[in-house]
């Protein structure tokens, strides 16, 4: 089910309650725009993860770009981690692609450079742009690797791909403050928290255990074996040695054409060989 939030650059001036309110389920923060420099943070990011952690508000973040080749997205990617300080968003760190200064750069290596070092430090990754760029620009087949955060302010988002939030309006007035609106359409904090949880590791077997699994499954096989027809090829043989009383099958009349014959089977058959002399 879709859920709606808002994403937000500065601090936020409302309080959480306000959101709640008014049907916001989420808010995603700028972190801070370009390279690994101390003075490229937002200037609402500390305060508005304080605000959302004690207001117990989920949320994600995103990064503007600046970005031309793959160096500058991995220092970009180092930029944003630093400003989590190890938290794990619940909606995602989103890699913000829209600065007009980056076309003619290296798009898909500026791409690959932030998600793939925000990946490395164990967090859900995704790109942001809005359709135009989607449609003219973010097109390498290696966008497909992320969600798609795509913004389109209009009564239905019309980009053809898959993506997982749709940013769908930029006017969204909460208690007089503005925020962009977002409809998210994939339950991230499921997906994330499912991230970091351990493998659960099966509990070692005892001996018996191991020894009663191992019966279990040897009387299946040679029970399946013991239903399995006549091969037509031998059809004709195993008619004449029945009827020849050579074999006579099992205690309930099978002749269980596809089972392992034993050796005290074989006495059997040749004692029944010499008796027809």
């Amino acid at each position: 089910m879709a859920v709606k939030g808002v994403d937000i650059s500065g601090p936020i001036r409302v309080s959480i309650s306000d959101l709640k309110q008014a049907g916001a389920n989420f808010v995603i923060m700028k972190t801070g725009y370009g390279g690994d420099f101390s003075d490229q943070h937002d200037s609402g990011i500390q305060q508005n993860l304080a605000k959302c952690e004690v207001g117990g508000m989920p949320y994600g973040v995103y990064h503007m770009s600046y970005a031309r080749d793959r160096q500058g997205g991995i220092s970009e990617a180092k930029h944003c981690l630093r400003m989590l300080g190890g938290r794990t968003p619940l909606y995602g760190v989103w890699f913000d692609m829209e600065a007009t200064n980056t076309l003619g750069g290296d798009l898909k290596g500026a791409a690959q450079g932030f998600c793939e070092t925000v990946e490395a430090a164990g967090l859900y990754v995704g790109v942001y742009a809005n359709l135009a760029w989607w449609k003219a620009y973010l097109t390498d087949p290696i966008f497909d690797r992320w969600d798609k955060w795509v913004a389109q302010y209009y009564s239905e988002c019309q980009y053809q791909g898959n993506y997982g939030i749709w940013q769908f309006t930029d006017s969204w007035n909460i208690a007089g403050q503005n925020f962009d609106g977002n409809w998210a359409y994939k339950d991230y904090p499921s997906i994330i928290k499912a991230m970091s949880e351990p493998e659960k590791e099966e509990p070692d077997l005892t001996e018996a255990e191991a020894k009663k699994i191992a019966r279990q499954e040897i009387e299946a096989y040679f029970g399946e074996q013991a239903r399995k027809p006549v091969a037509d090829w031998a059809q004709e043989a195993v008619e004449f040695v029945q009827q020849e009383g050579l074999m006579h099958g099992d205690a309930e009349g099978g002749f269980r054409p596809q089972s392992f014959i034993t050796r005290q089977e074989v006495a059997a058959v040749l004692k029944n060989y010499d008796s027809r002399q």
